[in-house]
């Protein structure tokens, strides 16, 4: 099986770059290998990584562009296992290039198809919108696995992205599969249950992720934006939340 997964959501706010963040730190807790790509051009978990002592600020701008190869642009971080393939605001620029050419879509997996074989995950942090960046991260990818939060829109954002699946499935002739649906900010099942139709629920409950993520105020310390938290608090609710995602990812990827 093909270990790449995207996360991604239509709506912002949701913090899909923070649990890409923190579920790629988490899953090389546990001793494996992961590539986390951020594909927004904010940068947000691109801010995490070593700069190697040559200066090295290649991002996947480059690599879209054909001017350096994956290997060249990733960087190592602080957790042994974890490599981010980074981002930077060139990216939006070469994605209105990229994106006149339906063709294009495809092009990030067909990058990620040359160093696949080198982690047992990749990890894609997908931005939040229709746009070429969003379809082509979930192109890249066998598996998305969308982070939402319990509001009442929850359920339409979902059916919007699974709009986009079925785009992607019937355009690129991509196996694109639903990993699961996880909850972010959720304090537990009877918040979820509370704002999702029980007629709803009962047909989407079997994609739902077991683990959901609680809210936690050591979030609102800055430096738990930059930095997976597990390195900051581990004991924090919301860092045991993500091992617990992880694990979960681990028996699903079957990479125990």
């Amino acid at each position: 099986m093909r270990n790449v997964l995207t996360i991604s959501g239509l709506k912002g706010g949701t913090g899909k770059s923070i649990t890409a963040l923190n579920l790629s730190a988490s899953v090389a807790l546990y001793g494996k290998k992961v590539l986390l790509i951020d594909c927004d051009p904010r940068a947000n978990v691109s801010r995490w990584r070593k700069i190697d002592s040559n200066g090295n600020d290649h991002d996947l701008t480059q690599v879209l562009s054909g001017r350096i190869r994956v290997p060249d642009a990733v960087s190592g971080t602080d957790i042994d296992g974890l490599d981010i393939l980074p981002s930077g605001f060139g990216l939006f620029s070469m994605s209105l290039k990229l994106t006149r050419r339906t063709e294009n879509e495809k092009l990030l997996r067909l990058i990620i198809g040359e160093i696949e074989h080198d982690y047992d995950i990749i990890i894609l942090d997908s931005p939040s919108s229709c746009g070429y960046l969003s379809i082509a991260a979930l192109t890249a990818a066998d598996w998305l696995a969308a982070v939402v939060t319990p509001d009442d829109d929850w359920v339409c954002d979902f059916h919007s992205l699974i709009n986009i699946v079925r785009y992607i499935r019937k355009s690129h002739n991509a196996p694109l599969g639903i990993a699961g649906i996880l909850f972010n900010r959720c304090n537990g099942v009877e918040q979820m249950e509370h704002r999702t139709d029980p007629q709803v629920l009962k047909q989407i409950r079997p994609l739902i992720y077991k683990t959901m993520i609680p809210d936690d105020e050591t979030f609102a310390r800055e430096q738990c934006f930059h930095s997976p938290l597990s390195l900051y608090d581990i004991k924090a609710k919301a860092s045991q939340a993500y091992l617990e995602m992880a694990r979960e990812i681990i028996c699903a990827f079957n990479l125990n």
